[in-house]
């Protein structure tokens, strides 16, 4: 009895260490950005949406960026060769269907770039949103160096890629989850890279389109 007591307490403390370690690596580990992380939850400059930070692991990285007016892109990665993506861009529906809408704007592009993609119509918190996937030769956010000929030589990794789109008070919002697929991918027994649809659904999850009285600065 005495011997089973010992060895457990080892074990517990593996497991305990383990989760503290988990913990901390949930925080972004770099950030530039002009929305506000708080209690592990980002909002965005002007709180039009907020959206919940995934499961990270070490060299993290959150950034958010304003290339035209009225329109930002965050970014979040990390070192498992992933890349998370929040859009916000402003978008006329009109009478069009929100499917009939990325079929003819996304899905046709993306096939034009010899990309097969499949589509699926959702009902989510946010309203309807449209679920694409594809994979994408040599598109990972992560690349990988071996030697050939006493050379080192760089190519990227295949990505599997997975997108939700959304459209709410005159605006688009993209959800976007880039992962690099293959032997040579990185992986972390206690982060969930695949599959692409779990992570990208988990990770929609914790995405919310605020109410506009609840915003600033966003054209109603």
């Amino acid at each position: 009895m005495m011997r089973k007591h010992v060895t457990t307490i080892p074990l517990l403390l593996i497991l305990s260490l383990s989760s503290c370690g988990w913990i901390r690596q949930n925080r972004v580990a770099e950030h530039a950005a002009d929305g506000r992380i708080e209690n592990n939850i980002y909002t965005s400059p002007h709180q039009s949406f907020r959206i919940r930070l995934p499961w990270l692991s070490a060299q993290s990285r959150l950034r958010d960026e304003r290339p035209i007016p009225n329109t930002i892109n965050v970014t979040i990665e990390d070192n498992l060769c992933r890349q998370f993506t929040v859009s916000e861009q402003p978008g006329f529906l009109g009478t069009d269907l929100l499917q009939s809408w990325v079929d003819t704007h996304i899905v046709a592009d993306l096939k034009r770039l010899g990309f097969k993609v499949e589509s699926q119509a959702l009902t989510t918190r946010n309203g309807p949103a449209v679920a694409l996937r594809y994979r994408a030769p040599a598109s990972a956010p992560c690349s990988r160096t071996t030697e050939k000929n006493g050379k080192s030589v760089v190519t990227k990794l295949d990505a599997d890629v997975g997108w939700h789109v959304y459209h709410r008070h005159g605006l688009f919002y993209r959800l976007i989850y880039t992962v690099g697929v293959g032997p040579d991918a990185p992986s972390l027994w206690y982060i969930n890279r695949e599959p692409t649809d779990e992570v990208l659904t988990q990770f929609a999850e914790g995405f919310e389109i605020l109410d506009v009285k609840e915003r600033q600065g966003v054209p109603e």
